[in-house]
């Protein structure tokens, strides 16, 4: 730790952190050429060890409402001392001094440019403050998050898998949608150019221009200008945070599950792993942990090591608290399995996954984020979260409730045995996943480790959309593995709900409810493909509330808002962007929230335009194509 002395207090930032100084120290002469803020967390997510009580468990401790990472990108300087320096105030509500910060250089690979990061921890909640990089330059503005909600509401825009390294029309549409909001924070739930981890120029220009199209200096779409409190402020940024998909973590294949590969063939094409490279270099949150260990560590057997970067591979979850009133979660489950390894896991083909790989079984991730989210959610001492935050928002990539690909089977399901309960036990209302590139919207869900009264369990099994299943697995095996048990109704026979390993997913009208995303620019996919579905229709009951669609009207963006009262949805498709910038009433796919007092979901009657108690669904009863 070092000791930063101003204004007559006394601050601690740890030697990762910048040095903030009085006065004017000398920028650089070269102006930025994108700049892109985060909120801060801790760090040392990694293993723990409890006899040197070092690295990993607990995470470091500050609020997120007055820590902020400001990002920028520009041509070294001829003195190096200065590419990471900027200059900064507080100009809202009341002017302070200028004080310098330095913060770290590092290089972007393949591109003659430097991505240079300053992490700010010292800051006040619900303040603007001003920035810049260059004498004379630009000045920047950011927004730190307000101390509570009852100064303002908090405002959430979440997408995700963008993926293409072209910018489609509906991208550009969503993204200026994002821009007419002018949200508190972006939220990408993974898969963002298609990297697949690995190293190369053709990459490197993707995130160039993504970076570029939103936050370029002079016409990205999320640097913007705005009044507040009747003072107007031009180049506010709007925060972006980024989680972790399959398509960033590694090439060949983008899954987790090695029986949906051939061992037998002399390229056995099982994913070869690699850093989350990209997104730990350009991105803080929440890649960057101490102590990390998985996978994806240089000692393990299957690295592609063409494409490791000294200094990368520490994972990418984590959590960034705000005050009392959010804790944004951010879980990796594209890399990470949880639990113990499967024992005898067998390929396509009926062999033995440790016949080709000896180390399968023995190199199993070594951190296990189910241990770090109850830890986090219910630590050995003090109060649960659940306690501690008015709202918890969980967000992942792969969906768990889609209606494509193979939901809740053997890739899922100790997430329902792990991360679930303990969400569920902690009040959490919401869940945000994407992957799938359909719209989905579950029923509210109930987790409990009690099978409901008047249900009985049977397996439901499914194949695979790419393979057969072959008749070298025993049908114990195939029980085990290619099949998921189901609940049902004694007197309907219908699906009610799931079961794993003691833990039961049923209808709770107070329940939990997950949303999954179709996507921003990604290729629409329709329910059913992939082997989908796997009875995870009965997610969707539009009986009970939930909903799924895909083709072209499946690309949208969610917007959440927290207020002291409740957690508002929205959904929009990007022709309503029109309506967003000419200040019309925009018309949404849906609107729905939870209320706090009442503690019940509520839906709203897009014809009637009030609320009404939740059950039937919030799809609009006229055309998506309708101006509203």
């Amino acid at each position: 730790m070092v000791k930063v002395i101003r204004s007559g207090l006394l601050f601690l930032i740890s030697s990762f952190f910048v040095t903030c100084t009085p006065g004017y120290e000398p920028l650089g002469q070269n102006e930025a050429i994108r700049v892109y803020t985060e909120f801060a967390d801790g760090t040392n997510r990694g293993i723990y060890d409890p006899e040197t009580n070092s690295k990993g468990f607990p995470d470091e401790n500050y609020d997120a409402t007055s820590a902020m990472v400001i990002n920028w990108h520009r041509m070294p300087e001829m003195i190096p001392e200065v590419d990471a320096r900027l200059r900064y105030r507080k100009v809202h509500p009341r002017y302070s001094d200028w004080y310098s910060a330095e913060g770290k250089s590092t290089e972007f690979w393949y591109r003659e440019e430097l991505i240079n990061r300053v992490i700010l921890t010292d800051l006040q909640p619900g303040s603007v403050y001003q920035f810049k990089v260059r004498e004379g330059g630009e000045i920047f503005h950011l927004m730190t998050m307000p101390a509570s909600l009852d100064e303002r509401p908090v405002r959430i825009v979440m997408t995700a898998d963008h993926q293409s390294p072209a910018w489609r029309q509906q991208a550009h549409d969503n993204a200026k949608m994002v821009a007419a909001i002018k949200p508190d924070m972006f939220i990408a739930a993974g898969d963002f150019v298609g990297d697949e981890g690995i190293a190369s120029q053709e990459n490197a220009d993707r995130w160039a221009l993504y970076l570029d199209i939103l936050y370029g200096i002079y016409d990205g779409y999320f640097i913007y200008e705005d009044e507040i409190d009747g003072k107007h402020f031009k180049n506010l940024i709007i925060p972006h945070l980024s989680v972790l998909g399959n398509h960033e973590t590694g090439h060949r294949n983008h899954i987790r599950w090695p029986a949906c590969v051939n061992t037998g063939m002399a390229e056995p094409g099982y994913p070869e792993f690699i850093a989350a490279n990209w997104m730990e270099l350009l991105f803080h949150w929440p890649y960057k942990s101490e102590g990390f260990f998985s996978e994806f560590n240089p000692g393990h057997p299957n690295m592609d090591t063409e494409h490791v970067r000294e200094g990368f591979g520490q994972g990418g979850f984590g959590s960034l608290g705000f005050s009392d009133y959010l804790l944004l979660i951010g879980l990796d489950n594209s890399q990470n399995w949880e639990g113990e390894p499967d024992r005898g896991l067998r390929d396509w083909e009926g062999n033995l996954i440790t016949e080709k790989w000896p180390w399968f079984e023995t190199h199993h991730s070594d951190v296990r984020q189910d241990i770090w989210l109850k830890n986090l959610l219910e630590p050995d001492v003090g109060p649960s979260a659940g306690e501690r935050y008015t709202n918890i928002l969980p967000v992942w990539h792969r969906g768990l409730f889609g209606t494509v690909r193979l939901n809740m089977s053997l890739k899922n399901r100790e997430i329902l045995n792990n991360w679930l309960p303990v969400l569920y036990r902690n009040n959490v209302r919401l869940i945000k996943e994407g992957h799938d590139h359909i719209y989905t919207r579950t029923v509210p869900l109930k987790i409990t480790g009690e099978q409901p009264e008047n249900t009985f369990i049977r397996k439901n099994y499914y194949e695979p959309n790419s393979w057969p299943i072959t008749s070298n697995l025993s049908q114990e095996y195939v029980d085990n593995f290619y099949a998921v048990n189901t609940l049902i109704d004694e007197y309907t026979g219908e699906i009610t709900g799931w079961e794993y390993n003691g833990k039961y997913i049923s209808y709770e009208p107070g329940g939990m409810i997950a949303i999954g995303h179709g996507g921003w620019a990604a290729g629409r996919r329709d329910p059913g493909r992939r082997g989908g579905g796997n009875a995870g229709f009965w997610f969707t009951d539009n009986e009970k509330g939930g909903e799924y669609f895909g083709g072209a009207e499946s690309y949208h963006i969610n917007l959440i808002t927290l207020t002291n009262d409740a957690i508002q949805v929205e959904a929009y498709h990007p022709r309503q962007m029109v309506n967003f910038e000419n200040g019309s009433e925009p018309y949404p796919i849906h609107k729905f929230k939870w209320d706090h007092h009442q503690e019940k979901w509520f839906s709203f009657n897009l014809n009637k335009n009030q609320w009404i108690d939740y059950k039937y669904g919030m799809t609009a009863t006229v055309p998506l194509t309708t101006p509203h």
